[in-house]
């Protein structure tokens, strides 16, 4: 799961199009974001929750903001416990 924070020009922000750089395959096939929640909305800020498939944490998250660096995995804080990935299919 990733939680992402948007501040400032939320209404330009296209959560469609976060994506992850694959090597070898055209952009049309990278993945975007699944299952995903807005946890809080305000004027200037949204919080999102959202999976990738198949993520790699060695690679930047792209968005329209530019590109963001990953941490590592941890574990979910409490507030996030009750959103559990369930594979399409």
């Amino acid at each position: 799961m990733i939680e992402l924070l948007v501040e400032g020009d939320i209404d330009g922000f296209d959560l469609d199009e976060v994506t992850q750089e694959v090597v070898g395959l055209p952009k049309s096939d990278w993945q975007v974001p699944y299952d995903e929640r807005v946890l809080q909305q305000s004027d200037a800020a949204i919080r999102y929750a959202f999976f990738f498939h198949y993520l790699d944490y060695r690679r930047q998250l792209l968005t329209p903001a530019g590109a963001l660096p990953l941490p590592g995995p941890t574990s979910p804080p409490e507030y996030l416990k009750d959103i559990v990935y369930e594979s399409p299919g």
